[in-house]
């Protein structure tokens, strides 16, 4: 797993990266160009539409299952006769809670 997190973030610092490599070309561009203004607007675009893929290149928006599988870790390496998890996901906050019950045999 630590392979997988290593290379993603591997992955992720070359990203960002190539995405600044291509924000200075497109400064220098800028600067070459600076009397058509039209042209510096769809740049100016670009450099902003360029840092939206740098956010989402470091924005993670998968469920910390990670957190869930170290608890459940943690759990058997303080008791390794533990022969499951009852894990309960609350959305709502409710006097009476409402959930279905889901059972896994992994």
């Amino acid at each position: 797993m630590e392979d997988l997190n290593l290379q993603n973030q591997s992955f992720t610092n070359n990203l960002i990266l190539i995405a600044d490599n291509v924000q200075s070309e497109i400064s220098k561009l800028k600067i070459n160009r600076l009397a058509d203004s039209l042209l510096n607007k769809h740049l100016d675009f670009y450099i902003q539409e360029i840092d939206k893929i740098k956010d989402l290149a470091v924005y993670n928006p998968r469920f910390k299952w990670q957190l869930i599988e170290q608890e459940i870790d943690s759990c058997f390496k303080s008791d390794n006769s533990v022969t499951g998890i009852n894990i309960v996901f609350d959305w709502k906050e409710t006097s009476i809670p409402n959930r279905p019950l889901i059972k896994l045999k992994l």
